[in-house]
C-alpha cells in the first residue's frame, strides 16, 4: 500500500473514531442494557425470594413478604452499587456503559477533610439548633437526664442528618435497601435490614408510604437503618407507638438511647481540638495509641487557645484524631467519639457533630485553632492499590476500600518516613507513586 493511501485510510479511521455513534450503533448498546437489566432483576427476584425462610424465621408473615417484595425492582440510580458481571450464570456480561457509570463518587464523609467544615454551615446549624433546643427544651431535658447524652449532642446529630427534617428523602427504603444487599458494597448487612425493615411493617410502626430514605436506606429526622429502629427505637412522646418518621421528641430520644447504648459516658467530651508539639509523631494518631490525656500533656499536646483540660478529666483516656494529617486541626477523641463513629463510620462526622454541639452549648462562635489545609484528592481506586500494596508489605491499613482512615493516614506516615519525605500522614501523590513503583519493581522480580 502506497503511502498516500496509507494517509487516507488513516484520515478516514480517525473520522469514524471522532464521529459520534450511527442510531443503529446506540440502540445496540441501549438493548445489550435492557438485556443485562432484564437479566439481573431476574436473578434479583430470585435473590428475593430465598429469603423467605430467614423472614418466615423472623415472624414475618407471608402476606407482608408478598406485598412488599413481590414485584419489587431494584433501584439502579442508588451510587455506589457494584454491578454483577456477568449477570447471572450464563447471563449477559456487564455493558460497558453501566460499567462506567457504576464507577463510586464522592461522599462528602470521605472527601477532602476541608470541604466537609464549611463555616456557612456550621454557623445555620448551630444557630436552628439553638433555636431547637428553647423550643424542645423540656422534652430535651428529660432524654439528656434519662440518657446521660448532651442535648446538643442529639439536636447536632438531627441538624447533620436530615438538616433537622427538611432534607428530602428521595427514595422508597425497602427498594434501596434490598437492592444494597443484592448488589452493594455490603451485602450481607442489608440483607438483615431487608429482613428488619419487613419487620417494622409487620408490626404496623410505619407505612410503606412513610419508609421513605437517603440511599443507604437510613429513614427518620435522625436516620435509623431498619436495624437501629429495631434496636434503640423508643417511644418517648407516650403515644403508644415508636415513630422516627413523624414524631420529633421519639426521633431524638431514640438517638439518645442508640449513643447511650453503644457506651456514651456522660461524664466525658467527645474530645477536644489540640495544639500538638513542634516535631509531633503523627504515626502516634488512632484510638489503638490512646493513653491518659496527663500523658498527652506531658508530650506537648495542649488544648487550642490556651484553655486548659479539665483537671478531673487527665485521667480519662484519649487519643489522637488527624482527619487531615498535619495538613490540619489535631484532635483528642474520648471514647464519646468512638461512640459517634458508631453512627456514621468517619473522623470528620465524629469532630463535625461535636463540634456543632460546641457551638449550640456554647451560644457564640468557636472557631478551629488549627487552619484546614488542602490535601490532594486522589481516585479512589487509586488508593485502594496502594492500601494494597502496603498490605502486600506487611503493614496494617485497616479496611482496604480506598478510604483514607486512621491507620491508612498512619501507615502513609511510616513509608513517608522510610521513603525520606516530610511527614504529613495523609495520602498524596509523591508517597503513593513511591509506593506503587516499589511494587511494581517487586512483583516483576
Amino acid at each position: 500500500m502506497t503511502k498516500p493511501i496509507v494517509k487516507l485510510v488513516s484520515a478516514c479511521l480517525g473520522l469514524m473514531l471522532a464521529l459520534p455513534a450511527l442510531p443503529w450503533e446506540a440502540q445496540a448498546a441501549e438493548g445489550e442494557v435492557a438485556v443485562y437489566r432484564r437479566a439481573v432483576e431476574k436473578s434479583f427476584a430470585a435473590w428475593l425470594e430465598a429469603l423467605w425462610p430467614d423472614v418466615e424465621a423472623s415472624g414475618v408473615s407471608r402476606e407482608t413478604f408478598n406485598a412488599n417484595l413481590k414485584g419489587l425492582k431494584l433501584d439502579w440510580s442508588l451510587p455506589h452499587l457494584v454491578l454483577p458481571n456477568p449477570a447471572g450464570p450464563g447471563g449477559p456480561p456487564l455493558p460497558d456503559a453501566l460499567a462506567a457509570a457504576a464507577k463510586p463518587t464522592h461522599q462528602p464523609e470521605f472527601d477532602i477533610p476541608a470541604n466537609y467544615f464549611n463555616k456557612n454551615t456550621l454557623s445555620v446549624l448551630a444557630s436552628t439548633g439553638r433555636g431547637k433546643m428553647e423550643q424542645w427544651a423540656q422534652q430535651l431535658g428529660a432524654m439528656q437526664k434519662r440518657y446521660g447524652v448532651p442535648a446538643s449532642i442529639v439536636v447536632a446529630i438531627w441538624g447533620r442528618e436530615t438538616g433537622f427534617g427538611k432534607a428530602e428523602m428521595p427514595f422508597d427504603a425497602l427498594s434501596a435497601i434490598a437492592t444494597q444487599g443484592f448488589m452493594g458494597r455490603r451485602p450481607d448487612v442489608f440483607r438483615q435490614e431487608v429482613i428488619a425493615a419487613l419487620k417494622i411493617l409487620q408490626e404496623g410502626y410505619a407505612t410503606r408510604a412513610e419508609m421513605r430514605s437517603s440511599w443507604a436506606g437510613a429513614m427518620g429526622y435522625t436516620q435509623f437503618l431498619p436495624s437501629d429502629f429495631e434496636k434503640y427505637a423508643v417511644d418517648f412522646d407516650g403515644d403508644g407507638r415508636r415513630d422516627i418518621w413523624n414524631s420529633i421528641p421519639d426521633a431524638l430520644a431514640s438517638t439518645g438511647n442508640s449513643l447511650r447504648s453503644q457506651g456514651w459516658d456522660g461524664k466525658q467530651s467527645w474530645g477536644y481540638e489540640v495544639k500538638l508539639p513542634k516535631g509531633f509523631d503523627c504515626t502516634e494518631q488512632g484510638p489503638d495509641k490512646a493513653r491518659p490525656i496527663a500523658e498527652w500533656v506531658k508530650l506537648g499536646v495542649t488544648p487550642v487557645k490556651g484553655r486548659p483540660f479539665p483537671e478531673d478529666k487527665l485521667g480519662n483516656e484519649a487519643f489522637i484524631v488527624l482527619p487531615a494529617g498535619l495538613k490540619g486541626p489535631a484532635f483528642l477523641g474520648t471514647n464519646n467519639f468512638s461512640v459517634l463513629k458508631l453512627y456514621n463510620n468517619s473522623d470528620v462526622y465524629a469532630i463535625f457533630v461535636g463540634h456543632v454541639a460546641d457551638m449550640i452549648a456554647t451560644g457564640v462562635p468557636v472557631a478551629f485553632g488549627g487552619e484546614w489545609q488542602k490535601v490532594e484528592r486522589l481516585p479512589r481506586d487509586r488508593i485502594q492499590r496502594f492500601q494494597e500494596a502496603l498490605v502486600a508489605t506487611g503493614h496494617d491499613v485497616g479496611k482496604v476500600d480506598g478510604l483514607a482512615g486512621f491507620k491508612t493516614r498512619r501507615t502513609t506516615g511510616l513509608e513517608e518516613r522510610r521513603l525520606g519525605m516530610t511527614l504529613t500522614c495523609y495520602p498524596n501523590q509523591p508517597v503513593v507513586d513511591a509506593v506503587l513503583k516499589g511494587a511494581s519493581a517487586a512483583a516483576a522480580e
